[in-house]
């Protein structure tokens, strides 16, 4: 069984006991948890009454809450980690598709046709992507930037000059990893398509 799905099931698990306000399966339940996840997440017993916390009785089901919401806090940030891995590892394999394109490139001219079918719909999507991003993560000075940039390279594309267009997506991958992951998951889907295209032809 993965973490993932080690954590859905205690969660569950808390769940259910929280109904059933059962203390002794509580207290059974919670030691498991903390005896499973304690290395992990040094500050599980912090809040709970079963350890001594604000209250003079042990209070099961707010002890069953606070271990519900800590798992559930605990999962979120594994996902979370796990995306950042994915778009890293998705950067690195666009930035890889450059090099084998300035390495194969014989200056051929791409197929217009071709390109626009594949990215006209990513495209719309993507500058919707970027306009979405909170301000807090792109200003709108820099959402108009990188709309001019994903613009210039489409425009690029499309034209047929290969070595250009991969010379743009490299800087726009610059700019991407500059700016954070929130920015790299909202162009990489495009990004992507863009170095397919360029490999593909």
């Amino acid at each position: 069984m993965d973490k993932m799905s080690i954590l859905n099931s205690y969660i569950e698990k808390c769940d259910e006991n929280i109904e059933r306000k059962d203390p002794p399966k509580s207290e059974i339940l919670m030691e498991e948890v903390i005896g499973v996840f304690e290395a992990e997440i040094p500050d599980i017993k912090s809040q709970l009454t079963m350890y001594g916390w604000g209250e003079s009785s042990v209070n099961y089901p707010k002890d069953l809450a606070v271990i519900k919401a800590i798992l559930m806090n605990y999962r979120a940030n594994l996902k979370r980690e796990d995306d950042i891995r994915s778009a890293e590892l998705e950067m690195l394999r666009l930035k890889q598709s450059i090099l084998n394109i300035n390495n194969t490139n014989n200056n051929e001219a791409l197929s217009t046709a071709e390109a626009s079918v594949a990215v006209t719909v990513t495209i719309k999507q993507t500058l919707e992507s970027i306009n979405n991003l909170p301000d807090d993560i792109l200003s709108k000075e820099d959402k108009e930037s990188l709309e001019e940039k994903v613009a210039s390279l489409e425009l690029l594309t499309k034209s047929g000059d290969k070595e250009k267009a991969s010379k743009k997506l490299g800087s726009i991958l610059k700019y991407v990893a500059d700016k954070g992951i929130e920015v790299g998951l909202a162009l990489l889907p495009y990004l992507g398509e863009i170095s397919k295209l360029l490999q593909g032809n």
